[in-house]
């Protein structure tokens, strides 16, 4: 038996690594191949590209990626749907790819179970109704939009989310901190920056220039930076060596630059927090040339605020921070999970902000009240969001301050995501979904579960 699985995005590469693995606890000589990136190809899915390379959000982003995309990634994809004609295709989000793939699927006779349709996270909009006349199985993360898809012909599931299955700590917050050369009593705000390199580049600046203003008034404060695994390490810490804060602050260590240095900036302290790579192994000083055994925990300097960059252990700092700075995106559900405090913010390029207020003139795009995945899902604002010019590095640090020190308000926002957790059903959302595909893939219709309300995934 052969299943194709097909991604284009990091959160989407995560399902269909979850999914994999699922599938071959249930059918041990399950052949799988497909489009993903590192996740999957870890869980042992043969992959016919690399989504990392094509990656983007919005239109803007998107556009350099299109070529790869429309002539080489796509014909390819094609061919081989055609010429190895699986058992069963199966789509993960990525509308705007996987899509237009499941319309040739659908010419050519394969069957195709759409896991995470796209939008399916909006609650009033009907994007892509046409979904249930394309595919022959729609599996859902949240509860609502089964009435979206009912008039066609797909059959729809309700599994529930799959990030439940994956989102958890591996440690204690002690053991975490120490093993990065933190205090475990003191302030922790993890800063995530976002999975892309654009996303990373618009928005990390501004979250650094935020550290000393909310240091300030937290003295005790610490920050550690998650970087992603589509992301270098060193990379990240040269973006933040090389902004213009870190010269400021540098120079106004020569006695003649000190006076206008302060003028500029008196709220800041006069110590740059210099960045220290970490793995789940410790951190590492000095030169990312370093060997293995070189490397070791950060001692930081008292009067400089404690900053490490942690690579492969996110979910261990976003469960053990005090506060998350995080970029829009599938990682306020996973800090929402966790139920951790957080603010989000959204910061693009003048030409993806130009692309932001073009698509806000859309009256459909116009019934999307937030940004924020756990506001969008809880209907209502209960995380802040901080877009495009609003995210100030004062802006950010006034709202991390009020979070950090306010116990209350601290306590009003874990309970509403709390409220946006349970939202998202019952663990198993993978084994359920791996299940369905067998079903179709095997064409048998008695194995398939029946077809589910909002009561909760009964798959």
């Amino acid at each position: 038996m052969e299943i194709a699985i097909l991604t284009g995005e990091p959160s989407g590469d995560l399902a269909g690594a979850s999914l994999a693995r699922a599938l071959r606890e249930l059918e041990p000589e399950v052949k799988l191949w497909g489009l993903g990136s590192r996740a999957m190809a870890e869980a042992g899915v043969e992959l016919l590209g690399d989504s990392a390379s094509w990656s983007a959000i919005g239109i803007v982003a998107a556009l350099p990626k299109i070529p790869l995309l429309a002539l080489k990634i796509a014909p390819h994809l094609r061919k081989t749907l055609a010429h190895r004609r699986p058992d069963l295709v199966v789509f993960i989000d990525f509308g705007a790819f996987n899509v237009r793939i499941a319309r040739y699927c659908r010419q050519i006779g394969l069957k195709t179970l759409y896991y995470i349709p796209p939008g399916c996270w909006r609650r009033t909009t009907t994007l892509r109704e046409d979904l249930a006349h394309i595919v022959h199985g729609i599996a859902l993360p949240f509860p609502w939009g089964q009435e979206r898809y009912r008039h066609g012909t797909a059959r729809v599931f309700y599994v529930g989310h799959p990030l439940l299955d994956r989102v958890a700590p591996r440690t204690t917050r002690d053991v975490f901190a120490k093993s990065l050369g933190l205090d475990p009593h003191a302030p922790l705000i993890g800063l995530l920056p976002g999975s892309r390199l654009h996303e990373v580049n618009n928005l990390l600046p501004t979250l650094i220039e935020s550290i000393p203003h909310i240091a300030r008034e937290v003295p005790k404060a610490q920050f550690a930076v998650a970087v992603a695994p589509t992301l270098a390490l060193e990379s990240v810490q040269t973006l933040i060596a090389r902004h213009p804060i870190a010269h400021d602050r540098l120079a106004a260590r020569r006695p003649d630059n000190v006076q206008e240095w302060a003028h500029r900036s008196k709220s800041l302290p006069k110590t740059l927090p210099q960045p220290a790579l970490a793995t789940q192994g410790g951190a590492l000083l000095g030169s990312p040339k370093l060997s293995q055994k070189e490397w070791r925990p950060q001692v930081a300097m008292p009067s400089s605020p404690p900053l490490v960059l942690t690579q492969g252990s996110t979910y261990d700092l976003m469960a053990h921070s005090d506060l998350l700075l995080v970029c829009s995106g599938t990682a306020t559900l996973e800090a929402a999970v966790l139920q951790t405090p957080m603010i989000v913010l959204y910061k693009v390029s003048k030409w993806m902000e130009l692309e932001y207020r073009l698509r806000r003139m859309d009256k459909k795009v116009q019934e999307i009240k937030h940004i924020a995945l756990p506001n969008i899902l809880a209907d209502r604002p209960i995380v802040p969001e901080l877009i495009q010019w609003q995210a100030t590095p004062q802006a950010i640090a006034e709202r991390a301050v009020h979070l950090l020190t306010d116990l209350c308000a601290r306590k009003q926002m874990r309970q509403a995501l709390l409220e946006v957790r349970n939202l998202l059903g019952e663990p198993g959302a993978s084994a359920r979904t791996a299940r369905i595909a067998l079903a179709l893939a095997c064409g048998k219709n008695d194995a398939l579960p029946n077809e589910t309300t909002e009561e909760g995934p009964h798959a």
